[in-house]
């Protein structure tokens, strides 16, 4: 069995697996490290972006407070600056979304401009919560920057010509710098798919390269294919002068050297087999020279079994196996006395008991080889007088505890000892032996190979027919004919 399992398992080691192609991953990897390196920069240029953006947002709002501060001078110098502010912070508020509050003070910090009408000529409170800025060279005296969350603020005052002294009032500006997370956004979305273009260019560049490079690689697989499922005599043809062109050369010179220890190592094994076989035969005819079987009952037997292990479903190998295993069945007879083994007559209860022990001796002689051959012949040895019921010998284990072996050899066993002379008794006649085998359906039997057996009669009398013994005195009839009359018979009693 350890044979079949072995080649089980290279069925399927051969069976066909999931290829990654090196061209396609080549280029998936260059593809990857592109986006890797597009989505690093990224990372890395994000914060100084936000950075230089709101370096740029404060540098706007300084200049825009101060226009604005340079702008309400002369309406501060008026009787009514507030028909000149208000209309200007409307105004700067509809053009510049980014501005949400623009307030004009004068000296005494009362609005004097605004978006609102409302809070003209109201004293001003600056709020709290703000957090004064110190942008260094950014702000020239007077002038103050501070920041609430997203807020920016600057505090710009209102003097004539640089003189402190002529101080008219100030300007308060508020930005809201949210609208930075728009801009820095989109400048993410133009580097992504400026990293997306170049991921597809890398795929395709590399896919080329490698198709170049890799040109000889489908014949060199196509050809490792044919080695892997056995083929060693199929050169590769790879015209190639890079590394793949010398691996193609030495993978030819490789399988050269494998197919020739092939056929050596197969001749060496069918040597070993053979001998195996020979040693099996003989053994048999020392049993069968030794006991009151007929000369060919363990050739019999052996095709028996084979035949039926082909119609129970085993694979040819298993068959094969069962074969030249099967005439060993009765090998531990070496270890039954003569006069037991030629007793014409009925045997005592001691000498039966004495008899039952030959499948453990022979299971005791055979068991200590690993050779799948030998391992078989134990099975058999040891399990062909077991019983589908458990009433057998010498374990009485029952049913699918009995190796598929020893149910096969237990049925053709009994099948060609009935139909056989012995030294006790002649042959039974074939009507009368094929109602024992179906009275033991199911119980001696596994009832599934005595209806395989009993459907295919015909090609076991042929083995029957084809290894018969010396004629005997009495000689049966044809066994075709006999076949044709056991079968009518069973028709008609049906």
């Amino acid at each position: 069995m350890k044979r079949t399992e072995e080649n089980t398992a290279a069925q399927g080691a051969a069976q066909p697996r999931f290829l990654i192609s090196l061209r396609w991953s080549a280029s998936l990897v260059a593809a990857v490290l592109v986006a890797a390196a597009t989505l690093a920069l990224g990372t890395i240029t994000r914060d100084d972006t936000r950075k230089a953006l709101n370096e740029e947002a404060r540098l706007k709002l300084v200049l825009n407070t101060r226009d604005m501060a340079i702008s309400c001078t002369d309406a501060l110098l008026s009787d009514f600056p507030e028909l000149t502010l208000v209309p200007l912070a409307k105004d700067l508020l509809r053009d510049r979304t980014e501005i949400t509050d623009v307030v004009v003070l004068n000296h005494q910090q009362v609005i004097k401009g605004c978006a609102d009408p409302r809070q003209v000529g109201n004293a001003w409170r600056s709020p709290d919560g703000w957090t004064p800025l110190a942008p260094a060279g950014l702000l020239n005296p007077g002038e103050q920057l501070s920041r609430q969350g997203k807020l920016l603020r600057m505090d710009c005052p209102i003097h004539y010509s640089g003189d402190m002294k002529g101080h008219l009032g100030s300007v308060v500006m508020t930005m809201d710098t949210s609208y930075l997370d728009g801009l820095l956004k989109a400048q993410m979305q133009r580097q992504m798919s400026v990293g997306l273009v170049l991921m597809g260019v890398a795929f395709v560049v590399t896919a080329l390269l490698m198709s170049l490079l890799f040109r000889s690689l489908s014949p060199l697989r196509e050809g490792l294919g044919r080695i892997g499922q056995g083929d060693l005599d199929s050169p590769i043809r790879v015209r190639d002068f890079s590394e793949l062109g010398m691996l193609a050369s030495s993978v030819n010179e490789m399988a050269g050297q494998l197919s020739a220890s092939r056929r050596l190592a197969k001749a060496q094994e069918q040597e070993v087999l053979d001998t195996q076989k020979e040693i099996i035969h003989t053994l048999g005819e020392v049993v069968e020279g030794r006991s009151s079987e007929t000369a060919n009952h363990t050739i019999r037997v052996g095709e028996l079994s084979y035949e039926l292990a082909l119609l129970a479903g085993l694979s040819r190998d298993e068959a094969e196996l069962l074969r030249a295993a099967a005439p060993m069945h009765d090998v531990g007879k070496i270890g039954i006395p003569d006069s037991i083994l030629n007793k014409p007559g009925k045997l005592t209860d001691f000498e039966y008991r004495m008899m039952q022990a030959h499948p453990e001796i022979g299971y005791r002689i055979l068991n200590k080889s690993e050779r799948p051959l030998i391992k078989a012949a134990a099975i058999i040895a040891h399990q062909h007088h077991e019983r589908w019921d458990g009433k057998g010998y010498p374990r009485g284990i029952a049913g699918v505890d009995i190796h598929p072996f020893g149910r096969i050899v237990a049925l053709a066993d009994v099948f060609d000892a009935l139909f056989s002379d012995r030294v006790y008794r002649k042959a039974m006649p074939l009507e009368k032996v094929l109602g024992i085998i179906q009275e033991g359906r199911g119980s001696h039997f596994e009832a599934r190979l005595v209806d395989l057996f009993m459907e295919n009669l015909k090609i076991f009398l042929g083995i029957i027919e084809r290894y018969q013994d010396a004629p005997m005195d009495d000689s049966p009839p044809d066994l075709m004919d006999l076949t044709q009359e056991v079968q009518s018979t069973r028709v008609n009693n049906v």
